[in-house]
């Protein structure tokens, strides 16, 4: 910026100073001109005038005539015209200034238009700069991102591979340890059977554990699948009730059906919807201590909506903004208190997309949750997750 203002200093002193050398020439050669032209030699003052208006603007451009035209009537009167004759001068003279502003405006004009052209140019280049930063931000977001997603599809394919890996020598310590339970109970070794117990416990925990993680894995890597069979929506809520009594029992809660008549027949994968329906009820029984839960069903023209409610704890809309996020709880006490993995809800709405549905929700913190779960009557099966 310093160099460039050197730069258009240098320019102007050498446009003053040519300016300046003509008007000295003009000056000196006026004599010779005038007995050579006689009073026809004030129109050469156009001429410098007309490189100052130019060079200068139409406000310089002005002086310069005023001056200039000053100094020629006075070096005319010099060489000896008459008042008389010098009058006659000044409607020309006038022209001639109007002519020199005219000058200098288009000067001024053509100056602004190339400061202006200039400046686009400029915000041009910044923003065509700009515009391929953002690109190669663009394209490195991108590329982190795909790479993020390959990783997670490897994650998940291995996950979901691992499935019998993980769940082959888990099953077996349950086996086994049901049928110590029972040699311990036939020999009435009481503390072997309690402690054998616990081992079976926690065998189960953790496979239910595995099973979650590996039921995500299997959806988010595309390898779950749907089979379709027609069954009835009675025998399923009945089955419902028979697992889910004694967990519902345990807080000291009620469970309360409300079944219409017109619920019918489905076609669509039994097992995945249990898996939601179980998963919905079985919050509901941690979250709820003597309290009510509520499971409705109804029939809507081709689709079926399941509705578990009950009167815990509830939660905050801030709560509920996380809730199918996977491996995400309501709250770190919450998690601490009730244990789980956060796997639940994520899973089943998953699965009830899957099915064609979706499970939404509703809560108010301290009066309790209502989850909906909607998904059609009628599904064509078998149906590859993709």
């Amino acid at each position: 910026m310093k160099r460039q203002t050197i730069n258009q200093s240098i320019n102007q002193l050498y446009r003053i100073a040519t300016i300046l050398i003509i008007v000295v020439i003009y000056v000196l050669t006026f004599p010779w001109l005038y007995r050579l032209v006689g009073g026809t030699i004030g129109a050469f003052v156009l001429i410098p005038i007309g490189l100052v208006a130019w060079s200068f603007g139409w406000r310089r451009g002005l002086v310069a005539t005023v001056i200039g035209l000053s100094i020629t009537l006075w070096m005319l009167r010099w060489a000896g015209m008459e008042w008389v004759q010098l009058r006659a001068l000044w409607p020309p003279a006038l022209m001639s200034g109007l002519m020199i502003g005219m000058i200098g405006w288009l000067r001024s004009l053509l100056t602004t238009i190339q400061a202006q052209t200039g400046e686009l140019e400029r915000e041009r280049e910044l923003l065509a700069n700009e515009i391929s930063q953002r690109k190669q931000i663009e394209q490195s977001l991108l590329a982190a991102k795909e790479d993020a997603e390959l990783a997670n599809h490897t994650k998940s394919q291995f996950l979901a591979m691992m499935s019998h890996e993980l769940r082959t020598p888990l099953n077996a310590i349950i086996g086994y340890s049901e049928l110590l339970q029972e040699d311990a109970a036939a020999e009435q070794l009481t503390n072997y059977e309690q402690d054998l117990k616990v081992i079976h416990n926690a065998g189960v925990h953790l496979l239910g554990l595995i099973n979650d993680m590996l039921d995500l894995a299997k959806i988010e890597a595309g390898r779950m699948e749907l089979f379709g069979q027609d069954f009835h929506v009675h025998e399923l809520i009945d089955d419902l009730v028979l697992y889910c009594q004694p967990q519902i029992a345990k807080n000291n809660n009620r469970l309360v059906l409300d079944i219409a008549e017109n619920v019918g027949l489905m076609h669509s994968d039994v097992q995945k919807l249990r898996q939601i329906l179980l998963n919905l009820l079985s919050n509901a029984a941690k979250f709820t201590q003597q309290g009510t839960i509520t499971l409705r069903v109804r029939r809507d023209g081709n689709w079926l909506h399941f509705e578990v409610a009950d009167n815990g704890i509830g939660m905050s809309s801030e709560q509920v903004a996380n809730l199918f996020q996977p491996f995400l709880q309501a709250e770190q006490s919450t998690a601490a208190r009730y244990g789980g993995t956060g796997l639940g809800l994520a899973i089943s709405r998953s699965l009830a997309k899957l099915l064609g549905g979706d499970v939404m929700v509703e809560s108010v913190q301290g009066q309790g949750s209502c989850f909906q779960l909607i998904v059609p009557a009628f599904q064509l099966a078998p149906v590859t997750a993709m």
